[in-house]
């Protein structure tokens, strides 16, 4: 007698539940949203912020491995106030939360969102790892409290008026104009202040109660940046999240009052060089067009994360005759407001800039080999310093041409890839970018 093995189904609602990721946090709604009805937040162990409707956060958190879909269909129901069916809470979990990598039997993490996938940051590396960025914040997180914070904002205005009587910025200009060696000094110390500038970013996260991520650097868009993972911070209140904010220009005031207490103390003219150009790189930060602190702190104040994912609805919602789309209608009004002012002038700066670049790529390619040039012609005279300028003089010039051309070969290998491109179409909104 031989015995044969039958497949017997199981019923739906006898499935067994599935349970969360070991480290996923479920975070409830997103707080100060600008949107009428606020997402929810689920934190995958990967550390990635994943924006979720209402229902799905409720499903997440009704999970028990211990039981069955019937069983978690009548705590789903009972929480939302309607009859929800088992085959409902089972197609929830294969297509919705299952592919977002929250369950302990999602998809493997090379299916997931990289900092790499953040939107015009290519060639990029780690600089700092996240326990030593957080080990460092713990030390600075005095620097947030807001006697300090007053204290040092009253420092800077007093500062800043010196510099504008003493005349001392324009003795150092020249000074390092005329030595090469200065002005290395002067790019290294710029440096510098471009990574305590992300410390600043990582300590704030911390004095709120959030764990920033990695320091380090690549190329966004077209220019070299330090960037650091805030992801974390949207755990936070909108206060607490402009903090984050503002944390990095906030120790680009703090790096600047260390400049000119410097000189003070050693009458070293080029250090007011590097503490006005602080002033220059503060400004830049606060353009709202593209992800710098701007951007951030408009997102922040609207309560809309993806700014950029609203250009298109936004447009279509001024066109007369036609309805706001869901991305355009969902926002409160002053939601609504802030981010059409934020599209209608995003859009036009954003065409000017790319406009701008095009016109300038002949004369940027005629600089390029200029450079290439003198660096040789330094190299062959010994005259390292000048060469060392001339180096960086290139790699100015140079990035811009690396990272558009590293951007457009990405953008084609992602239109290229059917998985990816289904990926990006069934896309859930995920929350923030390194900053």
């Amino acid at each position: 007698m031989t015995a044969t093995l039958q497949h017997v189904a199981v019923p739906e609602g006898r499935r067994p539940s599935p349970g969360l990721a070991p480290g996923t946090e479920l975070l409830g709604a997103y707080r100060d949203s600008g949107r009428i009805e606020a997402p929810s937040i689920i934190r995958r162990n990967d550390g990635r912020m994943m924006e979720v409707s209402p229902l799905l956060h409720q499903l997440a958190a009704a999970l028990d491995p211990g039981r069955d879909l019937e069983w978690v269909a009548t705590q789903l129901g009972a929480s939302v106030g309607r009859s929800i069916s088992a085959g409902s809470v089972a197609y929830l979990i294969d297509n919705k939360l299952r592919p977002l990598g929250v369950l302990a039997d999602s998809p493997p993490a090379d299916q997931r969102r990289s900092t790499a996938d953040v939107p015009g940051l290519t060639l990029h590396a780690g600089v700092v790892p996240a326990p030593v960025v957080r080990a460092s914040t713990t030390l600075l997180r005095p620097l947030f409290l807001p006697p300090v914070v007053i204290l040092a904002l009253a420092l800077v205005i007093n500062a800043d008026v010196w510099l504008w009587r003493s005349h001392q910025v324009g003795a150092g200009l020249r000074q390092v104009l005329t030595e090469p060696a200065l002005m290395l000094g002067v790019v290294a110390l710029t440096l510098v202040a471009g990574a305590f500038h992300e410390l600043g970013h990582a300590t704030a996260s911390r004095y709120a109660g959030a764990e920033p991520g990695v320091i380090g650097a690549g190329i966004y868009l077209l220019w070299p940046v330090f960037y650091n993972d805030l992801d974390d911070s949207y755990r936070l209140g909108r206060t607490d999240r402009l903090r984050c904010d503002l944390g990095g220009v906030y120790f680009n005031v703090l790096f600047i009052l260390v400049l000119v207490g410097a000189f003070g103390l050693t009458g070293f003219t080029p250090l007011l060089v590097v503490a006005a150009a602080q002033h220059l790189a503060i400004l830049q930060q606060f353009l709202p067009f593209v992800r710098l602190d701007g951007y951030y702190v408009v997102s922040d104040l609207a309560g809309v994360p993806d700014l950029f994912g609203r250009i298109r609805p936004v447009l279509a919602s001024l066109v007369p005759g036609r309805n706001a789309g869901p991305a355009a209608s969902d926002l409160k009004p002053y939601a609504r407001i802030l981010v059409t002012v934020w599209v209608l002038l995003t859009v036009p700066a954003l065409a000017a800039s790319l406009l701008y670049l095009g016109l300038r790529l002949p004369s940027l390619a005629t600089g390029i080999a200029g450079s290439a040039a003198s660096l040789a012609e330094s190299v062959g005279s010994g005259k390292l310093s000048v060469a060392a300028l001339d180096g960086l003089s290139l790699l100015a010039l140079a990035i811009p041409l690396v990272g558009l051309t590293a951007a457009l070969v990405r953008a084609a290998r992602r239109g290229s890839d059917p998985v990816v491109s289904r990926r990006i179409a069934t896309a859930v909104l995920t929350f923030g970018a390194p900053r």
